[in-house]
């Protein structure tokens, strides 16, 4: 009898064990499942959360800035370049981590040389209004394409007969202290001129290579081959007033252009001298190089 007894209470036992471990599996939660998806627009990037099994997030964005606890958050990332993004998932079953590497390249806008200039719409205007002393070229806009082969230009005014000349100096390294220094231009430092006759399209690329004070003619010859030098595409002048061009980054070897290049544009009627000059209307002083990011 007492044999029995032992046997009951130890199924008793063994029945309650076994109640009490289906339970704990039934309490258990489901581990978080991190997930998530990018939209880039420029350097702003849309984050759509795709997590299961959470009920809190953290984000690391990947270029130090503070975290986001939001769910689905929008960051705008100070520079282009690759980033590796962190979402934490966090619910009763615990914290998950999943890394994306995203990323954050400058899109180009696609120019096609043909003369019709829509296309230069969403382009911001690089210089736009007149200089001090008055000019005739009113607005000028450059982009680049993805491989920063080429520089497009875009330039609008009195582009007639009068003016038949454009002159595109640039700063190919971007530091002003190297280069062509002039008490014309502030912030100059330029190492090659574009110099564009652009009735007759025919264009010359020029390297500087002189003593910085030298304010006449401080340029080395032609250092093209070809017949038109740096000009591989124009759409020519359209009505007088406007004209789109390309300018080949390949003929700039020594130096070669750096991220951040400075360019100034004018034109004339002769060579060599500065009417109808574009400079930047709230510069001071007045004439002044620009720079220009291919990033």
């Amino acid at each position: 009898m007492k044999k029995n007894r032992f046997v009951i209470v130890m199924m008793a036992l063994f029945a309650m064990a076994s109640l009490a471990l289906v339970s704990c599996k039934e309490d258990e939660a489901d581990p978080p499942v991190p997930d998530f998806s990018s939209a880039i627009d420029d350097k702003t990037v849309t984050f759509t959360n795709l997590s299961t099994n959470a009920t809190s997030y953290s984000w690391d964005f990947g270029d130090g800035s503070a975290l986001s606890t939001e769910k689905d958050p929008v960051h705008t990332y100070a520079a282009y370049g690759d980033y590796d993004v962190r979402l934490t998932a966090t619910g009763e079953g615990g914290s998950e981590i999943k890394k994306i590497t995203i990323s954050v390249v400058k899109v180009w806008p696609t120019i096609t040389i043909d003369g019709s200039f829509a296309d230069w719409a969403a382009v911001p205007s690089f210089y736009s209004g007149y200089g001090a002393d008055g000019g005739s070229l009113t607005e000028a806009k450059v982009t680049s394409n993805a491989a920063t082969s080429k520089l497009y230009i875009y330039i609008k005014g009195d582009l007639s007969a009068a003016n038949h000349v454009i002159q595109t100096i640039i700063n190919a390294d971007g530091d002003t202290a190297t280069g062509w220094q002039t008490t014309n231009l502030s912030g100059n430092g330029a190492e090659y001129q574009f110099e564009y006759y652009i009735h007759d399209l025919w264009g010359g690329t020029y390297s500087w290579n002189s003593d910085p004070g030298v304010q006449d003619w401080p340029w080395d010859i032609d250092i093209t081959s070809g017949e038109n030098g740096d000009i591989t595409e124009s759409s020519g002048v359209i009505g007088d007033a406007e004209i789109e061009f390309v300018i080949e980054t390949s003929l700039m070897k020594d130096p070669v252009p750096a991220s951040q290049i400075g360019i100034y544009f004018w034109a004339q009627n002769t060579d060599w001298n500065q009417v109808g000059q574009l400079p930047p209307v709230d510069a001071v002083p007045l004439q002044k190089v620009k720079m220009f990011n291919f990033q």
